[in-house]
């Protein structure tokens, strides 16, 4: 088992085991990770077992390796094998969470409480940094996913300090994607304020921060998708290259843009009916015979088309 455990298909043999194994045997091959708990969370083909071990043994063993990782948390997060480990954990430790509440079984309960508690005490101590981290953004990801509302805000008033440093970051953006998508309409609002004072074409411009504005359409309410529409129909003034002023619509620069385009798609897709909807189709149609000389706009005429 010891070796089979980190080879590259032994790992599955032993996998198999937790899930098709009589009781003894599954015993004996949890004890084999007793003691070795970190070293295999940090091991390519290792870290998968540990894994399938957290999810398929009892209670009290599920503690006791879980012990083995406290102080590490950090230090797993950053290993790109460890990082998935800690993932599981979250998951795990919350399902475990519900299963004894329903059961009643409170003890339990409470003490699992107190490890999903351990790691998210040690990722609110540099939130900024694990955020914009490749493996550390996951993390947060599945706690905004699997942890309770009083953890949540708990770890949604830390993010909301880095809103502005998040939004346009390649791994931060993920994170507020998340906090759209599980977080509370306060962090919308957050949201929404920062890309209304710096620019909806400008961070719709942008390779990650477009992607954010595209949730927080989805994942918003209507008025946060009513006030992106009308900052859409502004107005602007725009330099030729000749030096000549023109005036445009924010939309009508958005369209023909690489990534600012599918934030005007996203619009159209949830967009409520009122009068932002239909100032907001009258632009785009009014102008469809120019929009079809722009390659990324073309994309904006089919939709128009779908969507009358």
């Amino acid at each position: 088992i010891n070796k089979l455990r980190i080879d590259i298909f032994g790992n599955y043999v032993v996998q198999k085991l937790f899930d098709f194994g009589t009781p003894e045997m599954v015993e004996k091959v949890k004890q084999t990770i007793v003691g070795d708990m970190l070293t295999l969370s940090n091991q390519i083909y290792g870290c998968r077992v540990v894994q399938k071990a957290l999810e398929i043994v009892n209670d009290d063993a599920l503690l006791d390796l879980l012990s083995e990782i406290h102080g590490y948390v950090l230090s797993c997060i950053h290993d790109q094998n460890g990082n998935h480990v800690i993932q599981k954990c979250i998951e795990v430790v919350n399902k475990r969470i519900h299963e004894n509440e329903s059961k009643g079984n409170l003890d339990m309960a409470n003490q699992f409480k107190t490890e999903s508690q351990s790691i998210l005490d040690c990722v609110t101590e540099d939130v900024l940094a694990l955020s914009c981290h490749p493996y550390g953004c996951r993390v947060f990801q599945r706690i905004l996913e699997h942890f309770d509302e009083k953890q949540k805000d708990n770890i949604l008033d830390c993010i909301s300090g880095f809103h502005q440093e998040l939004l346009d970051d390649q791994y931060g953006n993920y994170v507020i994607q998340h906090v759209l998508r599980f977080g509370r309409t306060s962090d919308r609002d957050s949201v929404l304020d920062f890309v209304m004072k710096n620019g909806l074409l400008h961070l719709s411009r942008q390779k990650f921060a477009s992607n954010v504005v595209e949730k927080l359409l989805k994942y918003g309410n209507d008025n946060h998708r009513k006030a992106i529409v009308r900052e859409m129909l502004q107005v602007v003034q725009i330099s030729g290259m000749d030096g000549s002023v023109e005036e445009s619509s924010v939309v009508l620069m958005m369209v023909r843009d690489a990534y600012a385009n599918y934030v005007v798609q996203t619009t159209l897709d949830v967009v409520p009916e009122g009068e932002e909807k239909r100032m907001l189709f009258k632009e785009l149609n009014n102008h469809a015979a120019l929009l079809r000389n722009f390659t990324f706009a073309k994309h904006i005429i089919t939709k128009l088309g779908t969507c009358t």
